[in-house]
């Protein structure tokens, strides 16, 4: 019934700015998948399809470290007398946490702290609460930044949140109305995704909703078939809960079963109308969600118990208080179907979030489909089909309602795009959602120039270079600027970003020529660590390390960490050990010191004695580790198994590895094993 800002104060670790080179998406914009023939002709259809990696135009978010200091995040509240929702328009939308007043209890996981870690697409990405993910496959680009919120109110005058951005990858903008109104015992979400362009655009959303683990929660859903992915990640098979063949003699509806962590697929038959998922506890209580149809599929995800995924719990938050297990709801099969979402469409959903009560002596009835029924029965008792299709018609009604009050300032994407459409196209963004000018900051002022002068501004080299830009109308824009009679658009700058453009769309050798281009104006480590990565992806790894040695020699060191932290995986992956060390040394103490460069310098220094480094290498936890991780798990087996080694008298073997991994387990603040092994 009321929405306002306030504050929420816990321990945590700040972002600390981006990473300002560009990562470039691969050749294959799919990505390989296996099935072991138990996928049906429809359920092969668009398995693999556009899931292959993108990062730009988005920059990386890989500037965080594990030192906690007190934090006051803002948030955006939205309650009635029953719930309180608790929004946190800096990161992303979050939904922050899900109260019931009347008991005081959360309906959601709520982490105790924020850290950031390694398990987003661009990088930084934190647990708890719930998840809006869009466009790409992975926690979405927007997790750890500002989207715009505002207030307003329905046609009975109760106050509403909007919170909505601009995605820059799919070009398409996207929406969240969430509502309480008075008597509402669950959150009412509606969700719009607006592609008003031409062409069709590839399509992706999952709403990740994290919820307490208990040692005997259960999950059920509108289907027990279910896509798993096998325990040696194999490939993907179709089972029927609660017996899958990824948890051979278990049942697979109890997430605290899976040693290991793991996930399944929900998959929900057509003609269900309103898909539903929950999580029913030992004590009686029901956490449940429920949607429209468009929102067709769910899934589970646990850490498992075996010890990585504890300690994923634990690194995530704080040791003891970071279980939860995610149910989530997506448009596709998994979360490696692709999907195209037409030209001049908008796709909506409704979802509701709720906690309820359920006969807790049924729910965990041995015969999964007699719990699995009587949960049904319950879920349809508390919220039935008929109220979610109501629901959903009548937030519908405001989805494109105007006037609202700000609460809150996102990027400044949405307001770039839009003076770009209507400069260039005669049109305007989805109406109600306000892109004001006041949104527009540095990262769009380049292309503000190139937008209003037909031209990119030419800056110093050393300078780090404007965000960049990969959508099709304004690489077309800087084409006719380089074409262009204006000898000042011609610079260094412009070059770099077009190759940038370029690549992004599988042009490699014009995006040779324009990097060589812009070195010919104005040499930059910018342009000749492009053509690096190039170098690698051609195969190239010789041409690809005299390239960075000139990104170094240019500007008389590296301008940022990251070009560092690249060279030396490249230098180590040559096997060049000695010359990785140097580079090593030779850095500034507060680049040395990064994660990143201490791991990937740790297989220098494990070949080259380095035993000092090694052991204060093993005792350090690391804010960067990516989800499912081995390497710094293999430099520790190595460098016990040439311990061994030295002690016989021997030379390494592959039997002393298997040696090492029998005796020594990794210690905790390295093991982030996601399997067994």
């Amino acid at each position: 019934m009321k929405v306002y800002t306030s504050i929420v104060e816990l321990e945590g670790a700040r972002l600390e700015g981006e990473n300002p080179l560009p990562m470039f998406a691969g050749r294959n914009p799919h990505r390989e998948v296996t099935e072991d023939g138990s996928f049906t002709p429809e359920l092969r259809e668009g398995f693999g399809d556009d899931t292959g990696e993108r990062y730009l135009p988005y920059r990386m978010q890989d500037r965080y470290t594990r030192k906690r200091v007190p934090l006051a995040l803002k948030t955006i509240v939205l309650e009635n007398e029953r719930l309180q929702a608790v929004f946190l328009p800096d990161y992303g939308g979050r939904l922050y946490a899900l109260k019931d007043l009347r008991t005081g209890r959360d309906i959601l996981y709520r982490n105790p702290v924020f850290q950031p870690a390694n398990l987003a697409i661009l990088n930084a990405w934190f647990s708890g609460g719930v998840e809006w993910n869009i466009g790409q496959i992975g926690h979405t680009f927007g997790t750890c930044s500002p989207v715009h919120a505002a207030r307003l109110r329905d046609r009975d005058g109760n106050e509403f949140v909007r919170m909505y951005e601009y995605e820059r990858c799919r070009n398409v903008f996207w929406q969240i109305d969430c509502h309480l109104p008075p008597g509402a015992k669950e959150l009412q979400i509606y969700v719009r995704i607006v592609n008003d362009n031409e062409r069709p655009v590839p399509m992706y959303w999952w709403t990740n909703i994290a919820v307490e683990e208990t040692e005997r929660c259960r999950v059920f859903a509108a289907t027990g078939k279910a896509v798993y992915i096998s325990p040696e990640l194999s490939g993907h098979g179709v089972g029927e809960l609660p017996g899958l063949p990824s948890l051979p003699g278990g049942d697979a509806s109890y997430p605290m079963e899976f040693p290991f962590s793991s996930e399944y697929f929900f998959l929900t038959p057509a003609e269900c109308r309103s898909p539903w998922e929950v999580v029913a506890y030992e004590d009686g209580r029901l956490f449940y969600e429920r949607s429209t149809a468009r929102l067709r599929y769910r899934k589970m995800f646990c850490w498992g118990h075996h010890a990585g995924g504890r300690r994923w719990r634990d690194f995530l938050a704080k040791p003891g208080e970071g279980g939860y297990v995610e149910v989530q709801g997506g448009f596709a099969p998994t979360q490696l179907h692709g999907l195209k979402m037409p030209g001049n469409a908008v796709w909506d959903f409704t979802q509701l979030i709720g906690m309820g009560s359920v006969d807790a002596e049924a729910a965990q009835a041995a015969d999964w489909n007699e719990a699995r029924e009587a949960v049904e029965r319950t879920v349809d008792a508390l919220l039935g089909e008929e109220q979610v299709l109501a629901v959903h018609e009548r937030l519908r009604e405001h989805a494109e309602r105007t006037g609202g009050e700000p609460l809150h300032t996102g990027s400044g994407w949405g307001a770039l795009e839009r003076l770009r459409r209507a400069e260039r196209e005669g049109r305007s963004v989805p109406r109600g959602l306000a892109f004001p000018d006041g949104a527009l900051g540095e990262p769009q002022y380049a292309w503000l120039a190139l937008l209003g002068e037909g031209r990119l501004p030419e800056t110093a080299a050393v300078d780090v270079p404007a965000s960049w830009m990969v959508q099709d109308e304004w690489r077309e824009l800087l084409e006719t600027s380089l074409s262009g009679g204006d000898s000042r658009g011609r610079n260094w700058n412009a070059y770099l970003h077009y190759g940038v453009m370029l690549l992004e769309i599988g042009k490699e050798k014009e995006a040779e020529e324009a990097w060589k281009t812009s070195l010919r104006l104005r040499p930059s480590a910018w342009a000749y660590r492009n053509l690096a990565r190039l170098a690698e992806r051609q195969g190239d790894e010789e041409r690809a390390a005299a390239c960075y040695e000139q990104a170094y020699l240019v500007s008389g060191s590296f301008p940022d960490r990251a070009f560092a932290e690249e060279y030396l995986q490249l230098l180590v992956r040559r096997g060049e050990f000695e010359r990785a060390w140097r580079l090593y040394e030779s850095l500034p103490a507060e680049l040395a010191e990064g994660d990143r460069i201490r791991i990937v310098v740790g297989a220098a220094a494990l070949e080259l004695g380095q035993d000092e480094y090694m052991r204060r290498l093993f005792e350090t936890e690391f804010a960067v580790i990516r989800e499912g991780e081995t390497l710094i798990i293999e430099l520790w087996y190595k460098y016990q198994a040439l311990k061994l080694a030295k002690e016989r008298e021997t030379e390494l073997s592959d039997a002393l590895l298997a040696e090492a991994k029998a005796k020594f387990p990794p210690p905790g603040p390295i093991d982030f094993r996601m399997i067994g092994g």
